[in-house]
């Protein structure tokens, strides 16, 4: 299962706690990747901000990469579910066919 995970820094935390968070939060989604877990990961320009794509087998892995992410207490995170373009044309097509 993937997900899209869009992580935004907290307005107002505080710059001395950031320069102390964000290098572990980088050696975290490196070992993601490292793992095959987090597949794509890109900085959004001009926030504080990532978006992240990540693959798990569950729910549960899913949040525990969230809850261990070392920004957790300290942003704020929207996840959307994702299905590939084929997965999502098969369904269309079958929803139009099944239509009355």
């Amino acid at each position: 299962m993937k997900f899209l995970i869009i992580q935004k820094v907290n307005q107002g935390t505080p710059v001395q706690r950031l320069a102390k968070l964000l290098p572990a939060q980088m050696k975290y989604v490196r070992q993601l990747k490292e793992k095959g877990k987090a597949e794509v990961y890109y900085h959004l320009i001009g926030q504080e901000g990532h978006m992240i794509i990540c693959d798990v087998e569950s729910e549960e892995e899913l949040s525990a990469i969230v809850g261990d992410d070392p920004l957790f207490f300290d942003s704020h995170r929207e996840i959307y579910p994702l299905i590939t373009y084929e997965k999502h044309e098969e369904r269309f097509r079958k929803l139009l066919t099944e239509a009355p």
